[in-house]
């Protein structure tokens, strides 16, 4: 007999937080609360909004949202992040779960949102595409650059062409915490002069999301030029490799990261890293620049965006490791 199943849209983490992690631990084996906390708990774009499905009391799937702003060709829309969706193994076949969870989340954020973005797997991502009208909005690949010499290989050589140095008058200062004094002018200046999508994100908005994270460590730096501050970049060890999980520079400017990415990996081989990996869009500004410094196309991942209201966002996209939690 199936049993009758309750659905339920909420904002009230903390309420469900016991039940939500425990429907993950069932699913993964595992489960990591300061992970979802960091998710959770504390954006300053506002609440998230969990799509769930209840037997009795128990929860047994869930279509969660997180609030994280979209900017393009100068305005800021209001767009969320899908992550956690879970559907219990008991209940995959004959209840629909997942199809009732999606229609009900899209319909709710209609009321206030303009954009859905997603990493899926590639099971949801058809589901997605081929019953709720999201697309493939851009394809994310992933490059990365040796920066230490481990043996004889191709890759490893490559590290003699393009080593990493220091400049004149450029550093990367690791900061605690960014100062909105400092960067918030940057951030706004570059929201007028971008053409392209990217996440818009401001000083405060990066200290909750990255400095402050209570699951992953990250690293923040401001990018300094002649004295001047000139943008911020964020990293992540990842056991050999560092990440780049986030940057801006003040106008794109190609000179300036390149000099970035070559102090970054002079800085990651003195900490012992062999890799330093970061994200492109096909039509990205930086992209050229990461193939002069010898960065390799490793593979390729969707970025998948249904539109609820029908605003005028740029199709040319700009994505980084940090927008999505799959660091």
């Amino acid at each position: 007999m199936i049993t009758k199943l309750k659905y339920e849209c909420s904002s009230d983490y903390l309420k469900h937080r016991e039940n939500i992690l425990e429907l993950h631990k069932k699913n993964s084996g595992r489960v990591s609360e300061k992970l979802y906390d960091s998710l959770y708990i504390g954006n300053l774009y506002g609440e998230p909004l969990l799509g769930l499905c209840f037997d009795d009391q128990k929860i047994v799937g869930q279509e969660n949202y997180i609030r994280q702003n979209v900017a393009s060709n100068g305005w800021v829309y209001r767009s969320a992040i899908g992550i956690n969706t879970i559907v219990d193994s008991n209940y995959r076949v004959f209840y629909g779960i997942f199809k009732e969870l999606v229609k009900l989340t899209m319909n709710k954020m209609k009321e206030n949102t303009d954009l859905l973005c997603a990493y899926a797997n590639e099971e949801s991502q058809r589901y997605y595409i081929k019953y709720f009208n999201w697309e493939i909005s851009s394809k994310v690949q992933v490059f990365k650059k040796v920066i230490g010499y481990s043996g004889l290989s191709p890759k490893s050589l490559l590290t003699l062409f393009r080593p990493g140095k220091l400049y004149k008058d450029f550093s990367l200062k690791e900061v605690n915490k960014f100062d909105p004094i400092i960067l918030d002018k940057i951030i706004s200046n570059h929201l007028e002069f971008s053409k392209y999508s990217y996440f818009h994100k401001t000083a405060e908005f990066l200290n909750w999301k990255f400095l402050n994270n209570k699951h992953y460590e990250l690293k923040g730096y401001v990018i300094e030029y002649q004295g001047n501050a000139r943008g911020y970049l964020v990293t992540y060890d990842d056991g050999m490799e560092l990440k780049i999980a986030d940057f801006l520079i003040d106008r794109d400017d190609t000179n300036l990261f390149g000099m970035a990415i070559s102090a970054l990996a002079y800085i990651g081989l003195k900490r012992g890293k062999k890799r330093i990996v970061i994200y492109a869009t096909p039509n990205c500004w930086y992209r050229e620049t990461l193939k002069k410094q010898m960065f390799i196309r490793r593979w390729d991942l969707d970025f998948i965006t249904a539109s609820l209201n029908n605003k005028p966002i740029s199709g040319n996209w700009i994505i980084q490791i940090g927008d999505f939690d799959i660091f």
